[in-house]
């Protein structure tokens, strides 16, 4: 057995009536996490920070509170990480680079505030490529992917610190953003659950920008299940039942998604669809060309946001801090010009609009996630080998950010790999919810990977 991989523990649901039966406490659960924390992080370097001791405090807090009667919601006591891109107070904010950026950090936004409202208690900061631009820093430390504990294998970006601590189990759930599959790229190759909210749906104040055009919340959790219980909980609104598969109607964009696939993956995929089909869903074959147009916006039109942000001069005079990888996509900004990058941003507001209506009565749509399998970090030694593989693996999560959906990577590797492969859901913007109720219908019909 992988000593890696999260051990097989108790759904949020039932984690949440535990608490409030006393068999467990927030204190004791937040003492395992760090604990296990401890021993593995040494070799998953996952975190940035760990603030073991606020924690334990927080936690104690909050079973004090339990205690008294007072009841801040499902996710009160869950230990959490969160990427360091979100401001909190009394942390500290890097983006993941050595450039001092500290007078750029935002304060802490509505949706950390969310967190802490809802009781939840902050482990730490979980790991980033630099400013989230791509999956990889040569020049960085990459977490250790638990899927696989003797080769070292790509974890996907840029979020790939909460990946790797979700699927090692470090937290009950953790924090990410997705500007181009940052949240389910990773979340597929790891082996866990990972929801990307709409744009809109999660508030991104207080998170460092990579593109506003684009940037959304998400998170990594064991279940679909957990996912919807963190999306309901911070709602306000009760857990709801997922609809029955024989009633959902997926849209399969075949073209450019089903492209570049490994045999395994396009396997699990098959097999997922198999018993779709078996079980009653209705999945129709559709033609969406205007995924073809993420590579000129994610090449010019992102990291123009950001170096508008960083600003031309903070670029030049820190050039040598920053890593080749991120180097190399910020440079392709330089020459932008005004006209195009307008051209771009009301393109994409069109495309939004057009991807809305085209989605007619579909529940959503259906794909692979990440058309290969982790391949051994080794296989990339240059820039150019770790861009081409950047813009391989996100071809299906980039088109999500692109139309402003959301979107969630699901499990299903245990229908015929023995590295994870991702499913991907993708639905339009505000209609979160509904993703996720038919998220848990697929989860209950093809099963969880857990450990698979």
């Amino acid at each position: 057995m992988n000593p890696l991989k999260a051990p097989a523990t108790t759904g949020l649901v039932q984690l949440g009536r535990d608490l409030r039966a006393g068999k467990v406490t927030s204190t004791s659960l937040v003492q395992a996490r760090l604990e296990r924390i401890q021993e593995l992080e040494p070799r998953l370097q996952a975190f940035t920070h760990l603030d073991a001791q606020r924690a334990l405090a927080h936690a104690q807090a909050m079973d004090q509170l339990m205690s008294s009667g007072v009841d801040l919601g499902p996710l009160m006591g869950i230990p959490v990480a969160v990427k360091d891109l979100f401001s909190i107070k009394g942390t500290p904010t890097t983006a993941g680079s050595r450039v001092d950026i500290q007078d750029l950090v935002p304060p802490p936004g509505r949706f950390v505030q969310a967190l802490f409202r809802s009781g939840c208690v902050l482990l730490g900061k979980t790991r980033t490529t630099e400013f989230a631009l791509g999956g990889f820093n040569p020049s960085h430390v990459l977490p250790w992917n638990p899927c696989d504990e003797k080769v070292k294998r790509m974890t996907g970006g840029s979020s790939h610190g909460s990946a790797v601590a979700m699927a090692a189990g470090l937290a009950g759930f953790t924090v990410g953003s997705d500007t181009g599959g940052s949240v389910r790229w990773p979340a597929a190759l790891c082996g866990v659950v990972g929801y990307k909210a709409s744009a809109t749906h999660w508030p991104t104040d207080g998170v460092f920008p990579l593109s506003p055009h684009m940037d959304s919340v998400g998170i990594f959790t064991q279940s679909v299940q957990d996912a919807a219980c963190v999306e309901a909980a911070l709602a306000g609104r009760t857990l709801a039942s997922p609809p029955p598969v024989s009633g959902l109607r997926l849209a399969w964009p075949v073209r450019h998604f089903m492209e570049n696939l490994d045999a395994s993956v396009a396997a699990c995929f098959e097999a997922a669809l198999q018993r779709l089909r078996q079980a009653g869903a209705k999945i129709t074959e559709i033609d969406v060309p205007e995924a073809a147009e993420i590579d000129a916006v994610f090449r010019c039109l992102v990291p123009a946001d950001l170096l508008a942000f960083l600003g031309r001069e903070r670029i030049q005079r820190c050039a040598d801090q920053i890593d080749p990888v991120a180097a190399s996509r910020l440079a392709a900004a330089n020459d932008l010009k005004a006209d195009e990058y307008v051209r771009m941003v009301s393109r994409r507001a069109a495309l939004e609009q057009l991807m809305r209506e085209r989605f007619g009565d579909f529940d959503a749509w259906i794909s692979p996630t990440v058309p290969q399998i982790p391949p051994p970090i080794d296989n990339f030694k240059v820039v150019s080998d770790i861009a081409e593989w950047n813009r391989l693996a996100t071809q299906n999560t980039r088109p999500g950010n692109l139309f402003n959906q959301c979107g969630i990577s699901i499990p299903i590797h245990h229908l015929g790999a023995d590295l994870p492969v991702g499913l991907q859901l993708c639905a339009p913007s505000s209609c979160d919810a509904e993703l996720l109720q038919a998220a848990m219908a697929l989860e209950a019909l093809l099963g969880p990977a857990a450990n698979a």
